[in-house]
């Protein structure tokens, strides 16, 4: 579905989604029971997501940055309508105080992070490393076995996923057209998303390593053969779709 046909079809659903929301809200004032107001608020959560694409579209306007200034709004707005403007004004105040103690050590971590991977993608290592991809791109099998191998290698030094997958890009870039767009792509998905089940430095490693009081590498270690073979699996469909749609 291309962009345009996107944009027409929020501009059709637009005014249907707004009507249903200003209607539930004015039945909502008459019958208080709990399957109205909810209907209520999925229609209002859903106008605000079609406001949402549809200023990305119209107005230029960037989804996230939209989502960032305009959530608060929607939910002042939301308060206001059901009557709670000073409990969601207490229970704001509330969770500002707790969930943002400590974000400029996170401000200050991926604005390092970013100008790390800057510097790196301008190093001569990855050249180095470009020549390794574009000799493995010969052979498809030796090309995504580089590719895991990448994953593998840069998880257990602590690059998260999207990290790695930036670094990697630039390496890919003169042999994407050598290798189907498809095939490369599951064995990019499969091989980051893989990381998640044995990186120490992973989130959900570390919540669990925390959680269950044992070391982190100690569990990535247990995990680490399910992980390689999602990654041989994740390769073999690939080669698979290779062979049948693009051989």
């Amino acid at each position: 579905m291309t962009h345009d046909r996107i944009q027409d079809w929020i501009g059709m659903w637009r005014v249907p989604v707004y009507t249903a929301a200003v209607a539930l809200y004015m039945v909502a004032q008459f019958v208080e029971t709990a399957p109205v107001h909810y209907a209520m608020g999925a229609a209002a959560l859903s106008a605000f997501i079609v406001s949402t694409f549809f200023a990305r579209g119209v107005y230029q306007v960037s989804g996230a940055l939209f989502f960032a200034f305009g959530v608060g709004l929607f939910c002042f707005g939301w308060a206001l309508l059901v009557r709670r403007v000073k409990r969601y004004a207490v229970m704001a105040l509330c969770h500002w105080k707790e969930r943002t103690e400590g974000l400029g050590n996170y401000f200050f971590m991926f604005l390092g992070a970013g100008l790390f991977v800057e510097m790196l993608a301008r190093s001569p290592l990855l050249a180095g490393l470009g020549g390794w991809f574009r000799v493995g791109a010969e052979h498809s099998v030796w090309l995504y076995g580089m590719i895991a191998v990448y994953f593998f290698a840069t998880s257990f030094v602590g690059f998260h996923p999207l990290v790695s997958l930036t670094l990697l890009m630039p390496l890919l870039e003169p042999v994407r057209l050598l290798v189907p767009a498809v095939p490369l792509s599951i064995v990019l998905i499969c091989c980051s998303l893989a990381t998640v089940m044995y990186s120490p430095y992973n989130i959900s490693v570390s919540l669990l390593a925390e959680e269950l009081g044992d070391n982190p590498y100690r569990i990535g270690r247990r995990n680490v053969p399910f992980a390689l073979g999602y990654m041989a699996v994740g390769i073999g469909i690939a080669l698979l779709a290779e062979r049948l749609f693009f051989g």
